[in-house]
């Protein structure tokens, strides 16, 4: 019987409020200090606020001969030059491949940009460059640093010579789990045999603001699971691993495993979390399946854990569904507060650490368990008999991601996937631009191809005879998606046809939500800071797209959002394939979302399993 190729994953590399590299970051983890502090900086917040800062003057004295990168560009090489050196790794080898997960990646450049609504006619005038020209700034012999996301990755990829093109996921916060699951899978597949993935974000004015908007900052330490939580504490981080099929790049005397991933949506909101924790429960139980292993195999949980009261009473119940609320959990958060895009890859390298150690380490400030399903959360670290683990993330937009990581000699070897062939799909195509949507080549609405984006979505929504009031409240880019798939699923009474987790949804683009960002940052910047609008803040995500489709056709299967600079739709398609055949979907929506302005362009096929 074949056997699934193993991904290991080594070479870990944390820069965050604790420190440079792992060892410093672990060892100040193991005196029981916190990197949140009390940040008094108007350029971030008019007010000060607790919060986790990179220490500015190490970064500066580290990243000299970086000069022509910006802040986060630094970061991403000095963490992927650190896991480059602990593995010996050739990122200019033609079997190695680069994923970078970010959801807000250099969005600093876009600060005092007065002129916003200006730059945003003129990119949607301009047919020629789909990508906007605000926040760029010039490096002298480095070119132009800009606020878009795969411009930045291209960038960093581009410093080590990479000859394959970067992935780049901005799935909201369970991106750096989103990751790793991706870089596992395509391992498996054969498109690679060795990954380095990078997850980072910075602490900005952009991002600070609109976590205030939603009230959700705590005026401490944040208190994970704890009754007297009161909110998240924003941290930033960057960190990188190397996922790879050659166990001799492993340099750890006890190597570590993917072992399992799933992704799924809530469906149920696209900024508050389940109410039931169902859509995380099927991550966890995905995961673990994927694994082999039964709840008695696991050692310990690494769970998001932000200390808001809503997202901890969540994970409560997932991780009561799922058998795992008796065993040792923790949360990173009130180490290294809550830092997005990177979250996913810092922690999962803690979960390395605690798994070699054997250890589990304590929830920084937890004193009282305050969730629905008491959990086995404690302040202090633990030693524990180690085998496997299970990480957890969620996020806006109702994403979740779990991930199982095993030691070596504890994994269970199964075998892979059931192979395609053999297997029909059927598919419908929609292609909506310039003023036209064009279904299976039929033509179903052409209004005049150059008129406002406001003007022919409103068009199209009579067109399909829609009856949906949140429709309107949607931003721009969400909108475009929602009356694609309506299309699409218009034959079916507007229902998929199976059951929420059979369907799947994994789509692109160019800009991410840079429309949106516009006018997050516009307000920020004319207005002031406290004129920030979580109604707005919300749209700022691109995966945001994924969960209102996810609301609106209940859909709880795979939801990931990647970003290129054009539509890669063999990598979309191969990757869609591969993910049915693992998730056992029996649908997967697959296209490129991307508007900016009143420029937009749809293609969305619906591939249905025979």
């Amino acid at each position: 019987m074949e056997y699934r190729i193993n991904s290991y994953i080594t070479a870990g590399s944390i820069i965050s409020s604790l420190g440079f590299g792992t060892e410093e970051n672990f060892s100040r983890i193991r005196e029981y200090r916190s990197g949140i502090a009390r940040v008094e900086d108007t350029a971030l917040f008019d007010t000060p606020f607790m919060a986790a800062r990179i220490d500015n003057t190490r970064l500066k004295v580290l990243a000299q001969e970086l000069d022509g990168y910006t802040r986060m560009e630094q970061l991403f090489i000095l963490s992927l030059s650190d896991t480059i050196r602990q593995s010996g790794i050739d990122p200019a080898d033609p079997g190695c491949g680069m994923i970078i997960s970010t959801t807000k990646g250099n969005i600093d450049l876009l600060f005092g940009k007065r002129d916003l609504p200006v730059l945003v006619t003129q990119a949607s005038q301009s047919r020629e460059d789909t990508l906007t020209s605000a926040g760029k700034t010039d490096f002298p012999g480095k070119g132009r640093a800009s606020s878009q996301l795969y411009e930045m990755a291209m960038r960093v990829a581009g410093h080590f010579g990479c000859v394959n093109e970067p992935v780049v996921i901005s799935n909201a916060c369970i991106s750096g789990v989103s990751a790793l699951i991706v870089a596992s899978r395509l391992i498996e597949a054969g498109k690679y045999k060795h990954i380095l993935v990078a997850g980072g974000d910075l602490l900005t004015r952009f991002v600070v603001t609109g976590f205030q908007s939603f009230k959700s900052v705590s005026p401490e330490i944040c208190k994970p699971y704890d009754k007297a939580r009161d909110g998240l504490s924003l941290g930033e981080a960057c960190g990188s691993v190397l996922v790879t099929s050659d166990r001799g790049l492993v340099g750890e005397e006890q190597p570590v495993s993917i072992a399992g991933g799933s992704i799924t949506n809530d469906a149920n909101h696209i900024s508050g979390p389940s109410r039931t924790g169902d859509g995380l429960y099927y991550a966890i139980s995905q995961a673990m399946d994927e694994a082999g292993l039964q709840q008695e195999a696991i050692s310990f949980v690494n769970a998001h854990g932000t200390a808001t009261l809503y997202n901890d009473e969540m994970e409560s119940k997932a991780l009561h569904w799922a058998g795992l609320d008796h065993l040792p959990l923790n949360s990173m958060k009130s180490y290294w507060g809550h830092t997005l895009g990177a979250s996913g890859i810092i922690e999962v390298i803690a979960c390395m650490e605690e798994l070699r150690s054997g250890e589990v380490f304590g929830t920084f400030g937890f004193e009282a368990c305050g969730v629905p399903y008491p959990l086995s959360v404690s302040a202090a670290h633990k030693k524990v008999a180690m085998a496997h683990c299970v990480k957890t993330a969620s996020g806006f937009g109702g994403c979740n991601a779990a991930v199982v990581l095993s030691l070596e000699g504890k994994s269970i070897d199964t075998p892979p996937a059931p192979s395609r062939e053999g297997k029909g799909y059927s598919r419908r195509t929609v292609v909506i631009e310039r003023g036209k949507i064009v279904l299976d080549g039929e033509v179903l609405l052409e209004t005049e191809p150059a008129g406002a984006f406001a003007t022919f979505i409103r068009a199209a929504y009579k067109s399909l005879a829609l009856d949906d009031r949140k429709f309107y409240k949607m931003d721009d880019l969400c909108k475009l998606g929602y009356i694609a798939a309506a299309c699409l699923f218009a034959r079916n009474g507007g229902e998929t046809g199976y059951e929420p987790g059979e369907v799947g949804i994994i789509c692109a683009n160019a800009s991410s939500s840079m429309d949106t960002d516009l006018k997050h940052q516009h307000i920020i910047d004319t207005m002031g800071d406290r004129e920030a609008s979580p109604a707005v803040f919300v749209y700022t995500l691109p995966n945001v797209v994924l969960g209102e489709l996810c609301i609106r056709y209940k859909i709880q299967g795979e939801n990931t959002f990647f970003i290129n600079n054009r539509y890669p739709e063999s990598f979309i398609c191969d990757y869609a394939a591969l993910v049915m055949r693992k998730q056992k979907l029996r649908a997967c929506l697959t296209g490129w979302c991307e508007l900016l302005g009143d420029r937009y362009e749809a293609r969305f096929d619906c591939w249905n399993k025979q």
